[in-house]
This record gives structure tokens, sequence and C-alpha cells, in this order.
């Protein structure tokens, strides 16, 4: 049998996976063990040191966490980064086939409207040739005029000439930003926000400030606190099945919000994009402040993802500046897509379809609670993911990876971070995307027995 590696256990009160770590680290920096060389499995170490098979896989991720060695999957374990230093989204999001993933917050392709009508009714329509034209930059009247319309019926008045098409809330956020706020700005969010938006965020340099929540949202005292001692520009609200808690903000504390922004003259943008979801929903917090609100809407979680169009509303001070943004991005957004979603929106289509996402989504919830209830978590009956709040010999990166290994792909606390002195022992298991509700229920028994210690049972995922 050819000689593998072992480590040279210093004798000291150090927990065994942190000792072995340590021994990995020393033999890194000392050369005894080269960049890419391959590393025994988690069961070979384990059985040559006679340790519990937890104890190196322990042992194993810390190293990973250090950046002492990577894993690829079936080919092993090796010294050394992962190459060009993959990010830890980037690993848990590019998952191969054989993971159940929980990783992407996206709708189920399944419940997709069928398109094959629609496209027949373009194809005999004389009308249809105009979609070939350049649009106006905030789109033609009548696209704008089922935006209207669809925000009407989830509960906010638009005129139809305040909408502007938008290729989906994360090109919205761009526009944005790039049309109303300057490098250095100040915006205040919830202390685990939607990772598209700290992208915008940093990609423009606006700095992001955290804001404590409870159960209701935002907490109104922080908020002031911070006005108190910043200049702050903006408010990003994600209130209704808030990403990635699952909060509902009620009708009281989006009502303070919104006299926030006014007592401290801040803008508020409030990010709506899966309130279809809910029944009854609290009213938008934009009603209690509409002069310096900007509402983002899309179709992409509850209508159709590939669209890529939602809708934006601008108060009129700023409505140019945005439009100015959207030309300096794209011109304006493809007119095919968005026919296509006007005549959902008017046929009821889009209707049925948010409809059969509730059902689901319902369905599923009532699954995972059967399975995830006895654990601490955050969730809504209509939500499509899970929070849920690890104990504390977890960081959400490190039960991400052990979950990895068993093949189940999760997202960590850390990717929603804002402030780098938060609590991470926490993860976001998005249900929706799960092919099946079978396959979502194996994906959480393998996590809840993660949870209750269970060890790993399939050496191929180690």
């Amino acid at each position: 049998m050819t000689k593998i590696w072992m480590p040279e256990i210093q004798s000291d009160d150090s927990p065994l996976y942190l000792s072995i770590t340590k021994a990995l680290a020393e033999d890194i920096s000392s050369g005894k063990l080269q960049r890419d060389m391959r590393l025994p499995t988690h069961r070979e170490l384990a059985y040559q040191m006679n340790v519990a098979l937890g104890t190196i896989t322990r042992a194993y991720i810390e190293a990973e966490k250090r950046g002492l060695i990577r894993s690829e999957g079936r080919r092993g374990t090796f010294v050394g980064k992962a190459k060009q230093d993959r990010s830890l989204l980037a690993q848990l999001t590019n998952v191969g086939s054989r993971m159940i993933n929980f990783s992407h917050n996206h709708p189920s392709y399944a419940d997709d409207p069928d398109i094959l009508p629609v496209l027949k009714e373009l194809a005999q329509s004389a009308a249809s040739q105009r979609l070939l034209e350049y649009p106006p930059s905030p789109g033609f009247p009548d696209h704008r005029e089922a935006g209207a319309r669809w925000l009407a019926e989830l509960g906010y008045h638009a005129d139809p000439d305040s909408i502007i098409i938008t290729g989906g809330s994360q090109h919205a956020f761009n526009i944005i930003i790039g049309g109303v706020t300057n490098r250095e700005d100040i915006l205040l969010t919830d202390i685990y926000t939607y990772p598209g938006m700290k992208a915008v965020a940093e990609l423009y340099g606006i700095h992001l400030l955290g804001v404590n929540f409870d159960k209701e949202g935002m907490m109104p005292d922080a908020i002031e606190t911070l006005c108190n001692q910043k200049s702050v520009r903006a408010l990003y609200l994600n209130p209704t099945l808030h990403n990635p808690t699952s909060i509902i903000y009620s009708e009281q504390r989006r009502k303070e919000i919104a006299e926030l922004a006014i007592k401290y003259d801040f803008l508020i943008f409030e990010d709506e994009i899966l309130r279809p979801l809910v029944d009854n929903p609290p009213p938008f917090a934009s009603d209690f402040a509409p002069d310096r609100s900007f509402v983002m809407m899309s179709a992409s979680k509850t209508i159709a993802a590939g669209l890529r169009v939602g809708y934006l509303t601008a108060p009129p001070k700023y409505r140019q500046l945005v439009i100015d943004s959207l030309q300096t991005s794209i011109l304006s957004i493809a007119p095919l897509c968005a026919e296509i979603l006007t005549r959902w929106i008017n046929d009821g289509t889009a209707a049925k379809v948010i409809a059969r996402r509730k059902k689901e989504m319902i369905s599923r919830q009532k699954a995972a609670i059967k399975i995830m209830g006895r654990y601490d978590i955050l969730t809504n009956t209509n939500s499509q993911h899970i929070w849920l709040n690890l104990p504390d010999i977890w960081t959400g990166s490190q039960f991400a990876f052990e979950a990895y290994r068993r093949g189940v792909a999760l997202t960590p606390s850390e990717i929603f971070a804002v402030r780098r002195d938060l609590p991470s022992n926490a993860v976001r298991i998005s249900l929706a995307s799960v092919a099946n509700i079978e396959i979502m229920k194996q994906g959480l028994q393998i996590i809840a027995s993660i949870l209750e210690g269970t060890p790993l049972q399939d050496s191929a995922t180690v």
C-alpha cells in the first residue's frame, strides 16, 4: 500500500481537528507537502489515524477555509487554494447535476407558462413587426400600461407614464444607483441583504451600512441612529418575503421607515419582487413617501425568469436621471420579451402562473416544516426559501461545505452579510428551484442529519 500523508500531532489542549489542521499548515510551510499534491481521502486518513471520520472532515473543512487545501469533488483533495482563487459562492453555485441544489433562489421552471401559444399569436400578428424597431427608452406605451396594471393589482397605483421597463430587478438596481447616487454615498439596508445589491453598490463605490432587524423588519431606532451619525442618501428595502430571511415587514414598520425618509431626506429603493406570492400583503412603503420612493417589480421570480423584464417607477424629480442611466446601460429593453409579458398580463396567463407558484410553495413549505420545524428557522408559508440559524459549532461556510460534501448545495450567511462583525452561523435554503418536492425532502433530510451529527455514509462525497 502506498504511504499516505500522516500529520504529526503536537500534544496540547486543542481539539484534534484543529491539531490536524495545524500539522497540515506546518507541513505545507516546510515544503513537506507541495502544491497540487493529492491528500488522503477522509476515510483513508481516519482509518490510518484510528479517529472518527467526522474529525477528519472538520479538519479538512477548516484547512480549506484557511486556503491551505482545495476539494475537487471526486478527484480528491489537493494542497493549495483553488485556481483563480474561486469564491465560496462560485464553488457552491457551480454544482453538477448530482447535487441537490438549494443555493439558487430560482422559481420552479416546471411552473413556467407555455410559451408556444403567445409565439404563435405574435407570428400571426402584423403589428408584431414593430417589435424589431428601437422602442422609446422607457418602453412602448402599451408595455408600460401593462406594468402599471400589474402593479395596481399588487396594490401600487402608478401612472403608466411613470413606468420604466427594465431588464429585471438587477438591472433596475443598476440604473437607479447609476442615476441618482454618487460615489461614496451611503445606502442603508438590512444587515443580511440580497447579494445583487451588494455587487451593484461595490461597482458604483457606494457604502452599505447594515441595519439591525426584528420580526417586523429593519428597526426604526437603528435607522435613526445611523442617520444622526451619517449623511444617508438612500435605503434599500426588500419588505415582502425578504431575501434571505423571509420576513414580511408590517404596515406600521413600512410607515415608520417612510416617515424617517422624509425626516432625514433620504430616498427609498423598494424591491417587491416576491410580493405577488403573498395574499393581501401590507401596503407598499412607497405609498407613505411617494415623492422620494422608487418601486421595483420583476417577472423573474413569479412568472418567467428568462424573460428578463421588470418594471420600475421613479418620482418625477428623478425620472429623467434614471432614463438617462438606462440609455447609458442598454438604450432600451428588447421589446419582444416585454410584449410577451404584456400579453400574459393582459390575458390572465400571468395571474394563473402566479397562482400555481403560490400553491406549489405552500406545499413545499408544509413538507419542509415537517423536517426542519424543530430547528431554529425563519420562513413564511409562501416563501421560496428558509433561513436556518445554526448551532454555534458551525459557521455558515463550514456548514455549506459539509452539506456540499454530502451532495447538497446551500448559500451561507456570509454571502448576505453587510457587516463583517455579524454572526455568520446561518444558511439560506432555497426550496423553489429543486426539481420536485421528493428531491427537496431528500435534501432537507441530509441537512437535518448534519444538524443531528450523523456521520457521512457515502465515501464518494468526501
